[in-house]
């Protein structure tokens, strides 16, 4: 469980001289004082009471104090998820525990996060999953495969998509086209059928009709569609809460969705109401009250009012870094 002193922390980027690609991070909470201060090299958000945070080239793990407790030792970081964070080591990736123990051998390409006790692994194109211990949930066998949610996970064979349960048993079988199948919010996924983006439920049958040029993910209560190349909104009966008069739109998170046109970005609530206006040149979303955006010469963290907490001189991965997680 995430601890109250956890979730108020905040990666910080801090420029070093004049160069914009030279910084070093650190954390503040959420009125925007260091708690641990700048002096890694490049960092991620808390998950699991943990950050990874990098010295040099490689990366290791401290706690909300800013005390190392995993040594700098792996080739990437990652965040801690159901007790576990994939490490990687030359070219292949494994999982660790968060006493820093080898619990999966790094032996796959690429893998996921750890959601309701599975991750998906891949290797020589094939995916597959593995429990926590490593244990495999069937044979590696599918073309691509996505996170557990709500008791099933969208995965790709003979190009089509469907979706298996904790067994690995088919709960729907694959019938959808597309570049993906989504993972169930509220009991509904984004799916695709010749060609058009619609919302099944969790037997698989549509509940909002294919009619989207493109479909995204709910977030509370909404989820952004495509149409004629702008985007807007829609609640859970399919209806447009939102018009589609953005050219890009974000998930809502904490009442707030990121949306923008001709290059700014700014905020609106579930109404459609400009709740922050389109001043930031990239943002990211909101977590425990803080969004980290950045203008054309800074970047800093901004509450839900607009207002910011910290700020300093534009950093090149900023926002980068915030989408990551």
């Amino acid at each position: 469980m995430a601890s109250d002193c956890e979730i108020n922390l905040f990666p910080v980027f801090v420029r070093q001289g004049q160069r914009k690609d030279r910084y070093k991070v650190g954390y503040i909470d959420q009125n925007g004082c260091v708690v641990i201060a700048a002096q890694f090299d490049d960092g991620l958000p808390f998950s699991d009471g943990l950050a990874a945070v990098a010295q040099g080239k490689k990366w290791g793990y401290v706690d909300v104090f800013g005390t190392i407790v995993i040594p700098p030792q792996f080739d990437c970081g990652s965040y801690f998820s159901e007790g576990r964070a994939s490490f990687l080591l030359g070219t292949q990736r494994g999982f660790i525990d968060r006493s820093g123990v080898v619990v999966i051998k790094p032996h796959y390409n690429t893998v996921g996060g750890f959601k309701e006790g599975f991750s998906w692994v891949e290797r020589d194109e094939k995916h597959g999953y593995v429990d926590l211990s490593g244990m495999a949930l069937g044979p590696m066998k599918y073309e691509s495969a996505r996170d557990f949610s709500q008791g099933m996970a969208s995965v790709k064979i003979e190009s089509k998509w469907g979706y298996i349960d904790h067994k690995a048993n088919f709960a729907i079988p694959p019938r959808f086209d597309g570049l993906v199948a989504g993972p169930f919010k509220d009991g509904l996924a984004r799916a695709c059928q010749a060609g058009r983006w619609g919302y099944i439920d969790q037997s698989g049958s549509f509940l909002i009709e294919p009619q989207f040029d493109m479909a995204y993910d709910f977030s509370e209560g909404l989820a952004q569609v495509k149409c004629n190349e702008r985007h807007g909104y829609v609640d859970r009966r399919g209806h447009l809460v939102v018009p589609p008069t953005y050219s890009f739109t974000g998930p809502f998170s904490e009442g707030l969705a990121r949306v923008g046109d001709w290059g700014l970005e700014g905020f609106i609530d579930q109404n459609g109401r400009v709740a922050i206006p389109a001043r930031y040149t990239a943002t990211g979303r909101f977590r425990n009250g803080l969004c980290l955006v950045t203008t054309e010469q800074e970047v800093g963290y901004i509450n839900t009012a607009g207002e910011f907490v910290w700020r300093g001189p534009y950093v090149e991965t900023s926002i980068g870094y915030d989408l990551r997680f």
